[in-house]
């Protein structure tokens, strides 16, 4: 990843300026050095912006920047030498006394820096970076650089909803979009030819929208009725030919066993596409024909069933050296299409006249962009951090980035603008995505917690770096540089376009490299400085490929085949991120302490067997994770002396107990899997209390905890609250019952919660914080909550008066027989409350003895329209509670989407839903009998409900899917439905059957058997058979117009 020089100069500039006033200088005795370095990069720094806007058209001031750039992570490197060697004699002159706050950040450095040898090789570095810099700073003449100083000037934030939604602009460009998907849907389902095997292409350049319509394609409703398999896979320009194999044989429901090569995967993939399994294979994204012609196309010719290939690559030659029967290429779009974009995603209904205003402007800006939708999404995203004026939209037009010729052609303008646009220290945040794999799930967390280590992100009085970094992330959302996963419900993972990535990589190719073994020629030339190998088989030979391992910060192996030695850690000594997770690694060599520089660990997933002391010299760690070692048992008692950490994941990992010491960690804000122990070497649960910054805490083993032992209300930070209790081979009795009540009556948290988790509990009522009176007092920013295993508990606390929560899940409350009023909150019975305000999903499972879920009959009775429940409810689900009679009678009231219902063998009837309910799922409901008065339910699946008789009033359904093979006839409900449609001549062209079904019912279905004279009017049929082995293989695909017939019956 390049650097950023101006965000990287000012950081170490701002540090300088105060870290030459400390003692620890005096005693380095470094300190004019040190002034004389800090006011050399102020003055470089005020030539940078000019440098940086020339070296496009100038190579040597591009040689320039790299050489400023190579002495600059020098310094950095000189800085935290000076930082260690600095604290460590103070803490020898002090180490009877209390430590200052430097010493107390790194009194655990290593002692081998605290001799005088080192203290003049620092001194001698320093003088030397002078000189360079001083040389670099002089040269400056030859280039006729400016000084250009310009204010810090906070951004413009203008608040708009629409900047969260990637679905916007698919609404503007469906217009145009929708017509071509129908017709390529046509030719996919409307081919009759004797070949089973057909490939079609989508062709056009980056941006252009190809993925959008091959998504269209894909979901489109003709193809759920003629193809019962449906894979999409990303291709890319680096794929593994097995790993692209098994996720398409995974897509396929089909098994590949041991096999591991493309010789022993390529027949499992000719056998998942079994007869009457039609496969519909989107390969996404297509550099190379070769993904096809020599790895695809002979299983998928020689499999036993129809499959339809659609293909979406840049290049028109691929697709026909993939002998494509069909190509589209994607069109650009038109100035009006353009223009209705980028409107629809700056200005809403009310801001028409504004946008009347400025639309002449709008489609200058837009014809720059070419019709590229990836473009016009770019620049909308800087159009919305600045004010909506024309001055400032001139502005934009003449930004000197349209005109950059030296980029390739696919990245400049529009694209290369946004990252122009972007303030420094956000351009290395965007950058540092080159590091990961195309169509990568990008955690937020997980970002925040790498910038933190780089480095990137600028602490803030009374604000963690992590929620500065978090902050940082959204705003590239907001800015369109990354693209929200709408199936991620806390918004917590993204996604980036391919094209985005390729700029990041672009700008980051020579410091950074996402390698595997064809790169090897590439990274042997440049000066790496951060190197991904994840997922890779060759990253030992990689890694020995790279020309001087020792300038590497930061290594990314998670998944591969590396092993760490002595000799390969010494040779990578200025490392700051070190990501091994989920790698063979079962020894961590005592030489991890020679790491000195490093600020994040990752062993998560590992089979290690013990840390080494010697990682009590890791001074700078901020993150370590170790969650999920099984073989890890103990750690090391040097833990609790790294007191820059930050972040410490043990979850999963089975340790007996915490080394004694934790609450010296100041700095740790993020705790996962504490144990409680009593012995007398380990940290006590109280030790915790004066974790003052703690944010994200998680506790195990709570049962052995002392009562009074943590304060939690004196954590003024916490906002996620994890609670777990270790598995109870034996009933608790009533002594363990009380001292549990008595434990969670104490642990009352701050008001700061937004998390909570209790797993376990196995007390008989809940804590008096939770009483009717109180809860929502104590937690009012409460957003998601789940109990789980509260195996003793009879009554839910007064859940529904929290203001803020959205999530809350209930399971294995194994004893609670009654869901009652008590379950909204006190005073749910006036005439002005709302019941769960903010609540979106709500899990209700494995109740094994809940009989009655009421609302009360003063709420039920109450028909003030003021009186509200669950307005925000967008899907409940209930499981595994098979003595539950009814749905609560009033939950017509809710705003509810959605309802699943599973294994409520009790339950004997579905009606009066909410008319905003879209979608019911039925599952195993032994005693189901009626389904009816759903007038706007569009969406029905029914899996084995044998007693199910009636279904009715269902006058908006447009699909319904039925699973039933212990039958041998369609039930009767069906029919009568079905009949009951086929009387009213309903309208809905797109309705789709889906059954799977008996042979014998499947052969009722075709033409000729006794139930064609219904099938046939239907709009679309889609049906296979099935049988408790999975065996079945006929099948019935029907569609109406235009007429499609195939049966293999």
């Amino acid at each position: 990843m390049a650097m950023i020089l101006d965000a990287f100069m000012s950081k170490c500039s701002n540090f300088l300026a105060d870290f030459v006033q400390e003692e620890v200088i005096m005693l380095l005795g470094v300190r004019s050095e040190l002034q004389k370095l800090q006011q050399q990069m102020v003055s470089i720094q005020s030539l940078l912006k000019d440098a940086e806007k020339k070296k496009f058209d100038d190579s040597s001031i591009d040689h320039w920047l790299s050489e400023l750039k190579y002495a600059m992570y020098d310094a950095d490197d000189i800085i935290d030498l000076c930082r260690i060697e600095g604290a460590q004699l103070l803490a020898d002159q002090n180490h009877k006394s209390k430590t200052s706050p430097v010493c107390c950040s790194f009194s655990s450095a290593l002692s081998c820096f605290s001799s005088i040898p080192m203290r003049h090789e620092i001194g001698n570095r320093i003088k030397e970076l002078n000189d360079r810099l001083n040389r670099i700073y002089e040269n400056k003449k030859y280039f006729k650089l400016e000084k250009f100083i310009v204010p810090e000037t906070p951004q413009i934030t203008l608040v708009d909803h629409r900047q969260t939604s990637s679905m916007i602009d698919d609404v503007v460009v469906g217009r145009e979009v929708e017509v071509v998907a129908n017709e390529l849907v046509e030719r996919l389902v409307a081919e009759k030819v004797e070949e089973k095997c057909r490939l079609f292409a989508v062709t056009g350049m980056g941006g252009i929208g190809k993925t959008t319509l091959a998504q269209k394609i894909f979901n489109h409703p003709k193809i759920q009725t003629y193809f019962n398999l449906k894979v999409w896979v990303c291709v890319s320009q680096t794929y593994s030919e097995t790993e692209l194999l098994k996720q398409i044989i995974r897509g396929a429901k089909g098994s590949y066993e041991n096999a591991k090569t493309k010789a022993e995967l390529q027949p499992f993939l000719r056998d998942s596409v079994v007869s009457g399994k039609n496969l519909f294979l989107v390969l996404d994204d297509v550099w190379r024909a070769d993904v096809w012609v020599n790895l695809l196309k002979a299983p998928l010719y020689n499999a036993d069933t129809s499959v339809r290939v659609l293909v979406t690559t840049r290049y028109e030659d691929v697709a026909k050296d993939m002998e494509a029967k069909h190509i589209h290429p994607v069109m650009n779009l038109s100035m009006e299409s353009s223009w209705e974009m980028l409107h629809r995603r700056l200005f809403s209904a009310e801001q028409e006249e504004l946008a009347n205003g400025l639309k002449e402007l709008g489609f200058l800006i837009v014809e720059k962009c070419g019709g590229l939708p990836l473009a016009i999404k770019a620049i909308s995203g800087v159009l919305s951090r600045k004010e909506r004026s024309k001055k400032e939209w001139e502005k934009i037009l003449r930004n000197d980035a349209w005109s950059i010729s030296k980029l390739p052609e696919e990245l400049r303008g529009a694209l290369y603008l946004s990252f122009e646009d972007l303030p420094s220290h956000l351009k290395q945040c965007f950058l540092y995505f080159s590091l990961f794999p195309e169509d990568a799930e990008l955690s937020r967390r997980d970002f925040t917690r790498l910038w933190v280590a780089e480095g990137f992100v600028t602490e803030q009085q009374d604000s963690l770096m992590e929620d500065s970094g978090e902050e940082y992330f959204n705003e590239l959302l907001r800015r369109n540089l990354l693209l929200p996963d709408p199936s991620n419900f806390l918004g917590n993972i993204c996604k980036m376009h391919d094209l985005t990535r390729s700029l990041t990589l672009f700008l980051s190719k020579e410091e950074s490299c996402f390698g595997d073994f064809n790169l090897r020629n590439s990274i042997k030339s440049t000066k790496l400085r951060r190197l991904s190998v994840a997922h890779e088989e060759d990253a030992v030979d990689i890694l020995d490929s790279v020309a001087e391992p020792r300038a590497l910060r930061t290594l990314l192996a998670s998944k591969s085949d590396l092993i760490l030695d002595d000799e390969r850690l010494r040779r990578l000594s200025c490392l700051r991120v070190l990501q091994i997770k989920k790698t063979k690694i079962q020894i961590l060599p005592d030489s991890i302490g020679i790491l000195v520089h490093l600020r994040y660990l990752d062993l998560d997933g590992t089979d290690i067997r013990a840390i080494p002391e010697s990682i009590k010299h890791l001074a700078n760690l901020q993150f370590l994770n170790i969650r999920a070692c099984k073989y890890l048992t103990q750690l090391p008692s040097g833990i609790t002396q790294l007191h820059n950490l930050r972040r410490l994941g043990l979850f999963k990992t089975p340790l007996s107990f915490i080394p004694k010491g934790i609450g010296k960690l100041q700095k740790l804000n993020d705790l996962s899997g504490f144990v409680v122990a009593n012995n007398e070497s380990c940290s006590k649960l109280e030790e915790l209390n004066s974790l003052k910054q703690i944010r994200m805490l998680s506790i195990c083993n709570l049962e052995r905890a002392q009562s009074g032992a943590i304060i939690l209300r004196h954590l003024p930070c916490l906002s996620d609250l994890k609670l777990y209790f270790s598995e109870n081979s034996s009933e608790p009795n009533e002594e363990e019952q009380l001292a549990v009540e008595k434990l969670f009556d104490e642990l009352v948290p701050p008001r700061s919660l937004e998390e909570l988790k209790i797993i376990g509990f196995y007390g008989c009522r809940f804590p008096n914080w939770m009483s009717f009176s109180s809860f929502e007092t104590y937690v009012p920013f409460l957003t998601k909550l789940e109990f789980g295993d509260v195996t003793s508990i009879t009554v839910l606390p007064p859940l529904g008066q929290l203001p803020e929560l959205k999530l809350l899940t209930i399971r294995n409350a194994s004893k609670l027989k009654k869901i009652g009023p008590e379950f909204l909150g006190a005073g749910v019975n006036s005439s002005t409350v709302i019941a769960f305000p903010k609540l979106e999903l709500l899990n209700i499972h494995d109740m094994p003895m809940l009989e009655e879920w009421s609302f009360g009959t003063q709420v039920e009775h109450n028909a003030s329209p003021r009186v509200k429940l669950l307005p925000c409810l967008r899907e409940l689900s209930i499981c595994d509670c098979p003595l539950l009679k009814q749905l609560p009678k009033d939950l017509n009231r809710s705003a509810m989407k959605s309802l699943c219902i599973e294994k409520a063998n009790s339950l004997k009837s579905v009606h009066d839903l909410p008319t905003e309910t879209e979608v019911l799922q039925l599952s195993d409901n032994q005693n189901l009998e009626k389904i009816y008065c759903l007038p706007t339910l569009k969406g029905l699946l029914v899996i084995n409900c044998k007693a199910l008789s009636c279904v009715e009033n269902l006058d908006s359904l447009q699909e319904l899917i039925l699973f039933d093979y212990n039958k041998e006839s369609l039930p009767q409900w069906l029919l009568i439905l079905l009949q009951q449609r086929g009387l009213q001549n309903h309208s809905n062209e797109d309705f789709l059957l889906h059954l799977q079904c008996s042979e014998k019912a499947l052969r009722q279905c075709v033409e000729g058997g006794s139930h064609w004279e219904l099938i046939q009017h239907i709009p679309r049929v889609i049906a296979y058979e099935d049988d408790p082995l999975g065996t079945g293989t006929g099948y019935l695909r029907y569609s109406k117009q235009p007429y499609v017939y195939d049966t293999n019956l």
